[in-house]
């Protein structure tokens, strides 16, 4: 029987009580069909780490509901949908009972360990929806166990490619297509169990909209998706609409392109105008010939992660809300990459970039105006080293999987708030790592140490978030083969905000045969590779494939979140209760907050010396340019824009930029820094945990009225200074 392709239907007038159970039950569907994926999959990185969601689709794959894991997942979801109905349609067709399976990020996906199905739900004839899921599976082929492959040079050397392909038919998986997919990964009974939790996830959901159906009639629960949808639509444009007509910019950086260790540049420009956000990153570098670019669904994903929790957090999340949003990237750039460029570590990279830059302009947008500047966030976990483990375990069995303590960096700081100690990565709604006992009983590894990462959060009014900093040992067996992929391991990834310092940068090292197992028969507390022997490499780029073997010890640490304003007007008490808990160190706490801590005690009058020499030292700095600027209406109101900058109405009824203090810088459509009191900063004066890459300069932007330190920027030394806001 043909199959009508979707069901279009006038929105019905559902009473609220109604309105309100059917999606509050959509949502409860959703809910459950994680629950059912993380009961069935084979994958801890599934069943520990949530690399996983679920949702709910309007025939055209509209979100409707999502799941409460991986946002870059249902960011992308559309474009699956819209590939399936492109490829499928028409042959083999889209029937009831079918299921369909897709990872090639060229028609949806993310990268290729990321497999998604999906399967229609069909009413009388009439498909009325899709229910999906997606996991991250631990081996889908490719050149390296676990289909991160480092060296690949082009998608097809990442592992099986499945463009959308009928993998259930009428409700039997066809075995055919079941037996070619398992045969390409070296875990196929892993990869089994993960297909197996997508097709009951799905099973399950389907089953469930079809009894809300039973119960409420089609027309009235299609009315109520749609109407989510619209109303998400309306509370976001009423959202933007509050917030001043302006432009935005960020940027950021790869400083390893997965072959070497050189710079590519991630650049949005966001304008903001009337009800609607455009994103546009034709600033960026062109794709890399290594694996961190990203596809456009990718590209998708990282904005719809980083516009969600700053527009939108009191806002049910579905594809409404971006219906006022535009994404724009020219084909062949990092963060669009053009077929069939090698994009194998596109979550941890181009799409986490793109996420980055986007937070960014969001988050200045959303500190324009004081309904949403809490909303507003600095930087947090600006990367995410992968691990993946294979080979034999201490129980001779074969085994895959990755470190998951490797999310535990830095939440950024807000403007009423220090960032959240081990926040991990914000587009990972459920984010939680391994203990140390359970990574230990599944893998063949001994933990030395796990603890805070001091002098990890960026320094602030608000201070980032610390980090995780651990170290462990290869235990009970003869080798075991990694892989590590890692950037920002010589740039700090992690911005601060309105004169906040970046968080800290990631720090791998690997000491190869020490006396690790002497020490521990002795007792002896080693905790990290200082305390041992061995020849130490610290990497500055990408690892890629690493062999462990018994006596070798991985030490390693993670990106801190970035800090909020000007730390010299921290609480002092706060800071020295940082410095108590082991976040901040005491020197860190006099250098960058100016803090004077004498046996354990805050010195009060040392503290407000420490920080006016800091003040008076930047008022030092010199000045490029200075404006002649009319006066400002002595009863006019001001905007912060900022955590110090303001905008201001002129009496010749332009806007002029400048800083609470009182002091003047430019007009509000110049670039404010060319007019602040500006110097270079070594990656010392960003933070004690803090590198950066040779063809980096780091440079701070301050007021020359009261010294305070307005804006810090990290830049590639080609790039001129970012204008980073214009404001009307």
């Amino acid at each position: 029987m043909a199959l009508a392709p979707d069901l279009s239907i006038a929105t019905l007038d559902v009473d609220p009580v109604t309105y309100e159970v059917i999606r509050h039950r959509l949502m409860a569907i959703v809910a459950q069909q994680s629950a059912v994926l993380k009961n069935v999959s084979g994958s801890p990185l599934v069943t520990e780490a949530n690399d996983c969601n679920t949702g709910l689709y309007l025939p055209d794959g509209q979100i409707a509901a999502m799941g409460p894991h991986i946002v870059f997942h249902s960011g992308s979801m559309e474009l699956v949908v819209s590939h399936i109905i492109a490829d499928c349609a028409s042959n083999p067709g889209i029937n009831d009972g079918d299921v369909f399976i897709t990872n090639d990020p060229y028609k949806g996906a993310l990268h290729l360990p990321d497999v998604t199905m999906l399967e229609p739900v069909i009413h009388d004839g009439v498909r009325v929806g899709w229910v999906g899921s997606c996991c991250h599976v631990l081996d889908i082929g490719g050149m390296t166990p676990s289909s991160w492959c480092p060296d690949a040079t082009e998608s097809y050397q990442e592992g099986l490619i499945l463009p959308p392909t009928k993998l259930v038919e009428g409700g039997t998986i066809r075995s055919d297509v079941w037996r070619l997919i398992l045969s390409a990964s070296r875990l196929p009974a892993n990869l089994g169990l993960d297909l197996k939790a997508m097709i009951a996830a799905n099973h399950h959901a389907k089953h469930g909209l079809l009894r809300l159906i039973e119960r409420y009639g089609v027309e009235t629960v299609t009315s109520v998706m749609h109407t989510m949808l619209d109303t998400s639509e309306t509370a976001a444009r009423k959202r933007i609409q509050a917030l001043p007509d302006g432009v935005f910019r960020a940027r950021n950086y790869f400083d390893h392109d997965g072959r070497e260790n050189s710079l590519t540049r991630i650049a949005v420009e966001l304008t903001k105008q009337n009800d609607e956000l455009v994103f546009d990153y034709a600033g960026s570098s062109p794709q890399m010939p290594g694996i961190y670019n990203c596809t456009r669904s990718g590209l998708l994903g990282g904005v719809f992660a980083s516009v969600l929790p700053v527009i939108a957090p009191d806002i049910p999340w579905n594809s409404g809300i971006m219906r006022a949003i535009k994404v724009r990237a020219p084909e062949g750039t990092v963060v669009n990459a053009k077929h069939p460029a090698p994009c194998g570590a596109a979550t941890v990279g181009g799409s986490y970039m793109v996420k980055n830059v986007a937070h960014a302009v969001v988050s200045a947008l959303a500190g324009t105006d004081d309904a949403t500047r809490g909303e507003g966030m600095a930087g947090t976990t600006g990367s995410i080293p992968v691990f993946h483990l294979g080979g034999r375990n201490q129980y001779g069995e074969g085994f895959g999987g990755a470190v998951t303590e490797a999310l535990a960096g830095g939440g950024g700081a807000t403007a009423g708030a220090n960032g959240i100690d081990y926040a991990g990565p914000h587009e990972i709604l459920s984010y939680q790592i391994t203990n140390v006992e359970g990574d230990e009983a599944t893998f063949p590894l001994l933990w030395l140490r796990r603890e805070v990462n001091t002098d990890s959060g960026g320094a602030g009014r608000q201070h980032g978030g610390t980090s995780l900093s651990a170290a462990f040992t290869v235990h009970d067996v003869d080798f075991v083969h990694g892989v590590l992929m890692c950037h920002s391991l010589s740039m700090p990834s992690t911005s601060g905000l309105h004169g906040g310092l970046p968080g800290s940068t990631h720090r791998v090292s690997v000491s190869r045969g020490t006396n690790v197992a002497d020490a521990l028969a002795t007792g002896t507390g080693c905790t990290g590779i200082t305390a041992l022997s061995g020849e130490v490499t610290d990497y500055a780029g990408t690892p890629g494939e690493l062999l462990l073997h018994p006596g070798d010890v991985l030490d390693w640490s993670f990106h801190g979140g970035g800090g909020w304003g000007d730390a010299l007007d921290a609480d002092p008490a706060g800071v020295l209760a940082d410095v108590r808990t082991g976040r901040i160190s005491t020197a860190a706490a006099e250098r960058y907050y100016g803090v004077v801590i004498t046996d354990d005690a805050l010195d009060t009058a040392g503290t407000q010396a420490a920080r006016e020499r800091q003040r008076a030292q930047r008022r030092a700095w010199p000045r490029t340019r200075t404006a002649d600027l009319p006066a400002v209406v002595a009863d006019a109101s001001r905007r912060l824009v900022g955590d110090r900058l303001v905008v201001t109405e002129a009496v010749d009824e332009t806007s002029v930029l400048g800083c609470t203090c009182g002091e003047l810088l430019s007009s509000a459509s110049e670039n404010w820094k060319e007019f602040a009191c500006r110097s270079p900063l070594s990656a010392d004066d960003l933070g004690a945990k803090v590198r950066l890459h040779p063809e980096l300069l780091a440079e701070g932007f301050a007021c020359p009225g009261c010294g305070s330190l307005l804006a810090v920027e990290v830049r590639w030394h080609r790039d001129e200074p970012l204008h980073d806001l214009q404001i009307g």
